[in-house]
């Protein structure tokens, strides 16, 4: 130890309280850097660091160089395990894209190596080892062989040489020890140099690679040497030297190369890390020491320690919602799970309105009372959320938290709450509001149960019509006139004849009873005479037998045949009588169609209902915030305005009430919305400071990133799609199983082979998970391909046609332009087929710039040179370009397209004759991508490809796709486009679907023609084919025959499915009126007269 060193302790000792590192450089005159290096170096265990980065002397003989707490706790072994184990992913990933300056002027972060092995002993690396054991912030990396890049400065105008492995083996610094990963991963650095811009398809370009070289495979022993040969054989990259792991070339050395490509060496190389990723890291590394009581009440420790599918569940159905966008039956359960569930989970394929829930829940749990922090790892998704939420009222009620910027927008949105003033009279129209919403729910709920009721009453005559139906070939005369006065009555006379032949009976068999015959036997002999009289009439009157009974008291023969004839008599009128009544009360139910339209006009009202509501809400807040509040509220706007974002670490008294003040700003924003990569030092990292934190794009999301964010929340929500876009990792499975056996963690935890949702889907029952089935984007036949191919058919096509934008001349739905090209595969890897590009700008000239087309315009493609390809194309025509400023072009791969959308969509699939094994072998393992790229089209889907080969390309989905395609095509060929045109015949004509139309529409379609009424069967009306249609011009009729259900059960699908169909129509102008079959078979005139009296208004 020096005089340099000796001065320090000096300084230190005569200051009591603690002294920081930058106060004693400045005493001393020196650069703080220096000071560090000796506080951490060789004066570790000299001096301690407090919590508020000030150093004393180690008086207490704490050998370490920061403060040791008094109090200890015991980690939970659990959440510390499954930390660490994150940690060490996140420290292999991270280092996937590394480089450093080839020379410089100052120290180099690499050593050049004689072999792939690391020599601790050796000057140069142990300085470099001694770098990272110092700095949390950088890794180490054995990298071979190396590639030399020349990079262009803009702001100094100058070149400069970079070095990148491109092959990175991790090392691990342990105690001075050193140890190198057998198993490598490929640098991004290098994808990037071969590859694409951006970034999301050199993850899909790298994992490729990978794949293609085995190092994804669990059981991966891959020798170097065959590794860098198999490597040269597959990528046309610019080899200087050919590559041998065994003899790494010398001479000259590697800081002396001028020529780009890359080069047979090996180097050990040292790197910074993402600050993102350190950001996390810390956060986890806090997570991992964690006791159990410490974040009990957290969603954390719910998903640690498996609770969450217990404890309370969703809010009751006589609980509104506020709803400020219009929501279906499963938007609503899922809201009202996540408002009280410890964990929700929903599920949302595209188009299903995510957002719609996001921002209901959003807006339904700041009305409530309670805080929500919302957040993914896409920028775009949080930045979509938090416009949409404060769109809807006059005040904002969303924070966005992320870098500087958004740190003025913080301070303007509290400063708008303190300077705005409600009255009185806002008081009062917000509880008017309140109260109509409340009266308007009711009624909208008083016609739900309306409807369910209406529904029962259906299923009950169905149910009593079943069994009416094995009495019809017999007592069909009767069913019309049977009631249940005469069933009563019937009833009366078989039991009066019952009882009086056991009485006559039993008289005559006992003892004392053929004693007194003389007295007895005539009266009740004659009694069973009158008796069998009267039930021989009703047996006679509904022909049970040809002719009267005698007079004569039955034999015991007779009598078993009275009693016979008599139960049959007895169950056929009471079967007919209860099923004309369930009829009649069927009947005199308003019709399911005429409850639909008024829910549809309720539903509309309570929509501005709540729209005013949620308005005033917004502005009466204001009342809300007392004196101190708003002294604190504008404390929190000038420290805002002091900072750079909210950044006070070098003043830790003003740091800690910030971050007082900005745990109490929640209450007065309660939304607060945050990339989940972005949330440290912004977010404060306090155990369940949210009521609820809503994770979206979550099958996108690792699990290791989501932990902090479920620390700080009591209750979780995870939307996603596990059929869309999934989480790549570039952690190779080897290395993954390797970690989670060091570290004892459960599989279903993996961070290469797990996402987000996975897990959750994992740890829930299955009432807590609710799927999202009304798709409101696509056109019908764009979305029923993935509708049948990912979803079994669950969703329900609910778009509004009327919105969407076809060119002109152009009908929605899905065309193919048949084009047979040659895929040709470019050095970098990936495929291209030029026939498919010059086809897709002739079609967009076509389609869009020579049609004047103003709707959104994209191209989409499984393979990144594919889009480079079209997009020069495009590009070489100025003319083109311009034209295209207007339609918000985008020509990209799927990865850009996530979570967006456009009216006119062009996919190219690329494959056709010369198609490699390894583009077919990419798009066979990337079924998710194809469902993305096809289901971003509204209006109309133009797929540009070799239809022959994509029939028989051996990806099944492609094949099933242009199956489908080629059927669409079919059916519009036989389905062209017809005038109106009522049939001439009386007989039901031909149609494409006669395999949906029942007996009971051919034969009321015949009824009708016969009594002069006109209809046109299976008429097409958007997705929809109408039974029966009359259109009188500006009129337009839907006959439904409820022949489809006959004797089945209506159930809560089938009504909505009906609903829907019935809000279509009733959009377009439509009456609907529906038959039941029972109507129709026993009242057919009654029907066709209904049908009259409309036609005649």
């Amino acid at each position: 130890m020096g005089d340099f060193e000796n001065r320090i302790l000096q300084i230190i000792g005569s200051y009591p309280k603690g002294i920081k590192a930058k106060d004693i450089a400045q005493l001393m005159g020196c650069d703080r850097k220096d000071v560090n290096s000796a506080l951490y170096g060789v004066l570790k265990g000299r001096c301690y660091q407090d919590s508020a980065y000030c150093w004393h002397l180690n008086s207490k003989g704490n050998g370490s160089g920061t403060e040791k707490p008094t109090i200890t706790t015991t980690p939970d072994k659990r959440l510390s395990d499954l930390c660490r184990y994150y940690l060490n992913c996140l420290s292999l990933e991270e280092s996937s894209g590394i480089s450093a300056f080839l020379k410089s002027k100052f120290s180099l972060n690499y050593a050049e190596l004689p072999s792939l092995t690391v020599d601790s002993s050796d000057e140069t690396i142990a300085k470099l080892i001694a770098k990272v054991s110092a700095d949390k912030k950088l890794s180490a990396n054995l990298g071979y062989p190396v590639l030399i890049e020349k990079i262009h400065s803009s702001k100094t105008n100058q070149d400069f040489m970079l070095i990148a492995p491109v092959f990175l083996f991790p090392v691990e610094i342990s105690g001075g020890a050193v140890s190198v990963a057998p198993v490598p991963h490929v640098n991004m650095e290098v994808i990037k140099k071969y590859s694409a811009r951006d970034i999301n398809s050199q993850v899909y370009d790298l994992v490729e690679l990978e794949n293609e070289l085995g190092l994804n495979s669990p059981e991966v022993d891959i020798e170097p040497d065959e590794l860098a040969a198999r490597l040269q054989s597959i990528r046309d990259w610019q080899w200087r030297e050919t590559l041998d792991p065994e003899n790494i070339s010398r001479t000259p050395p590697v800081s002396e190369l001028s020529e780009e490509g890359i080069y047979n060496r090996a180097i050990f190389i040292v790197a910074e890390r993402s600050p993102y990723t350190v950001g996390l890291e810390s956060e986890l590394s806090q997570l991992a020491g964690l006791d159990e009581d410490s974040y009990k009440n957290t969603a954390l420790y719910d998903w640690i320690h498996y609770t969450a599918s217990s404890g309370e569940r969703g809010l009751p159905d006589d609980v509104p919602l506020l709803e400020v966008l219009p929501i279906n039956s499963e938007q609503e359960q899922a809201i009202k799970r996540a408002m009280s569930s410890r964990l929700t989970i929903v599920t949302g394929p595209p188009g299903t309105g995510k957002s719609q829930v996001v921002t209901n829940l959003l807006v339904n749990s700041a009305w409530a009372g309670k805080s929500v922090l919302f957040t993914s790892k896409n920028n775009k998704a949080v930045d979509v959320v938090d416009t949409r939420v404060n769109a809807l009222g006059s005040r904002p009620i969303m924070l966005r938290i992320g870098g500087s910027q958004y740190a003025p927008h913080l301070a303007e949105l509290i400063e708008d709450l303190l300077s705005y003033s409600a009255g009185q009279t806002d008081r009062q129209e917000y509880e008017r509001y309140k109260a109509l919403y409340g009266e308007k729910i009711g009624a909208y709920n008083e016609l739900k149960k309306k409807k369910d009721a209406v529904v029962a009453l259906r299923n009950q005559a169905d149910h009593m019509e079943q069994k009416a139906c094995e009495l019809r070939g017999t007592w069909e005369k009767w069913f019309g006139s049977v009631t249940e006065i005469e069933a009563d009555s019937a009833e009366a006379a078989f039991n009066g004849y019952c009882a009086a032949y056991d009485r006559w009976h039993r008289t005559k068999s006992s003892f004392f009873g053929r004693l007194f015959w003389f007295a007895t036997g005539s009266r009740k002999t004659a009694e069973l005479a009158s008796h069998t009289a009267a039930l021989s009439e009703w047996l006679l009157k509904y022909e049970l037998r040809a002719e009267a009974t005698s007079g004569e008291t039955p034999d015991p023969s007779a009598h078993k045949r009275l009693c016979t004839e008599g139960e049959q008599l007895i169950y056929a009128l009471r079967t007919i009588s209860e099923y004309r009544e369930a009829m009649q009360e069927l009947l005199a139910e308003p019709q399911l169609e005429d409850i639909d339209r008024t829910l549809l006009r309720v539903k509309s009202e309570l929509s501005e209902i709540a729209s005013n509501l949620w308005n005033k809400w917004l502005v009466t807040r204001p009342l809300n915030i007392d004196a101190d509040n708003r002294r604190e509220m504008s404390e929190f706007v000038a420290a805002m305005r002091l900072v750079e974002g909210p950044d006070l670490s070098d003043y830790p008294g003003l740091n800690k009430k910030f971050k007082q003040l900005q745990k109490k700003m929640a209450s007065f924003l309660p939304c607060w919305a945050v990339t989940s990569l972005s949330a440290k030092g912004r977010v404060p990292f306090q155990p369940g400071m949210f009521d609820l934190v809503v994770i979206d794009e979550a099958s996108q999301c690792d699990i290791a990133s989501a932990l902090p964010m479920l620390y700080r929340a009591k209750r979780a929500v995870i939307i996603g799609d596990p059929k869309q876009l999934s989480h790549i990792s570039t952690l190779s499975k080897k290395q993954d199983l390797s970690l989670l056996q060091k570290y004892e963690v459960n599989m279903g935890w993996s961070y290469s082979a797990n996402s987000l949702y996975a897990m959750a889907s994992g740890l829930t029952s299955p009432d807590q998970i609710v799927q999202l089935r009304d798709h409101h984007r696509s056109f019908g036949d764009i979305i029923e391909f993935s509708n049948a191919e990912f979803y079994d058919g669950r969703l329900r096509v609910a778009t509004n046609y009327d919105r969407l934008r076809c060119p002109r001349n152009v009908e929605a739905g899905i065309r193919w332009v048949n084009v047979v090209g040659k895929t040709t595969r470019p050095p970098a890897g990936g495929a291209y087929n030029d026939a498919e590009a010059a086809a897709i700008v002739k079609e967009i000239r076509r389609l869009v710039t020579d049609n004047g087309y103003t709707g959104t315009v994209g191209v989409v493609t499984p393979f990144r040179a594919q889009a480079e390809r079209i997009r020069a194309a495009i590009e070489r025509s100025l003319e083109l370009v311009s034209a295209l400023a207007k339609n918000d072009f985008l020509v990209d791969t799927v990865h850009k397209f996530q979570g967006d959308e456009r009216d006119l969509m062009f996919f190219s699939p690329v494959i056709s004759h010369g198609t490699p094994q390894g583009a077919l072998g990419f798009l066979k393992n990337t079924g998710n991508l194809f469902n993305v790229a096809i289901t971003r089209a509204r209006a109309v889907l133009v797929v540009v490809g070799d239809f022959s080969y994509c029939l028989k390309c051996a990806v099944p989905y492609m094949e099933h796709f242009a199956n489908y395609v080629g059927s669409i095509m079919l059916r519009q060929e036989k389905e062209t486009k017809r005038a109106l045109e009522y049939p001439a015949d009386r007989l039901y004509p031909k149609v494409s679907n006669p395999e949906q139309v029942s007996d009971w529409e051919r034969l009321f379609y015949t009824a009708l023609f016969d009594a002069g009424i006109r209809t046109i069967p299976q008429y097409p009306v958007e997705k929809y084919k109408l039974d029966l249609a009359i259109i009188d011009g500006g009129r337009m009729l839907d006959i439904e025959v409820d022949g489809e259900m006959y004797h089945k059960d209506w159930n809560g699908e089938l009504c909505y499915r009906d609903q829907l169909r019935n809000q279509r129509l009733f959009e377009l102008g439509w009456d609907v009126k529906r038959f039941w079959v029972y109507q129709i078979r026993d009242d057919l005139q009654g029907c066709i007269e209904q049908v009259r009296r409309w036609c005649d208004k």
